[in-house]
């Protein structure tokens, strides 16, 4: 049963999907691609960390799921695809990106993420139609730096002075805690193998993880029928080239 409605609430979270036999063979195979082996023969489409950089630090890898078919194949399941479909109210389900996120114990604010919607890093696509879903490869808890989501923030006007790649919390949590009650932030603890969804527009973070075991998430941004392209600058148009590819992009679910 869905906690939140994601239509009103912006986002909303899903029973477990994946089994344990799943979710190990695919955090195998992201270790391969952190240490640059692309079984597939193809590489991530960007790396954010690469080996000898700070242990602390967190790991952010692009479409990991181009480089092993072990990650493709979890990724594109038909009971996740039908999954989004259902939360989303979509007849079609379109996986455009993906993300590996990996936080080791942070030293300081090296686990930090800033307040952000993902709207404001996709000019090249509408409002509606666009969401990520947060698949917990580890058990997600109040300890190990939980996304942060706010309440019905889908439903504001944009907030200046927020941005993922900020790590100092404290003045965007003021900026957030000035526009909202704190009751409508809330954590998102997933155990192992669950889904969170939020929308493009939600206002979300992350703080520091202070467990001694990495919290390890596989970020699918996937858009639905609603999902319009835009044209804007140049410098934007790799980011929706693929779409036609199957192999990058490929649909989940379609009715």
């Amino acid at each position: 049963m869905l906690k939140y409605n994601l239509k009103d609430n912006g986002v909303c979270f899903l029973p477990k999907i994946f089994n344990a036999t799943e979710i190990a063979r695919c955090i195998k195979a992201l270790e391969f691609v952190i240490g640059g082996k692309y079984r597939s023969g193809h590489p991530p489409e960007a790396r954010f960390w690469n080996v000898g950089d700070d242990p602390a630090s967190i790991i952010k890898i692009d479409k990991p799921h181009l480089c092993d078919k072990t990650i493709w194949g979890f990724i594109t399941k038909n009971n996740f695809g039908s999954a989004l479909a259902k939360a989303t109210n979509s007849k079609k389900i379109k996986i455009w990106h993906s993300q590996l996120v990996w936080k080791p114990k942070s030293r300081g604010q090296s686990g930090n993420a800033g307040w952000h919607r993902d709207s404001q890093y996709w000019p090249f696509w509408s409002k509606k139609g666009l969401f990520t879903a947060w698949i917990a490869l580890t058990k997600v808890t109040k300890k190990s730096g939980p996304v942060k989501f706010v309440i019905n923030s889908h439903t504001w006007e944009s907030l200046s002075g927020l941005d993922f790649f900020n790590k100092n919390l404290k003045k965007q949590n003021k900026i957030i805690k000035d526009r909202c009650a704190s009751e409508k932030i809330i954590l998102g603890t997933l155990g192992k193998g669950e889904v969170s969804i939020h929308s493009s527009l939600t206002y979300h973070s992350s703080g520091k993880n202070v467990e001694e075991k990495p919290r390890v998430g596989l970020v699918v941004h996937f858009c639905n029928e609603e999902a319009k392209q835009i044209k804007t600058d140049k410098k934007y148009t790799s980011s929706l080239k693929f779409l036609a590819n199957d192999r990058v992009s490929p649909v989940i679910y379609e009715k």
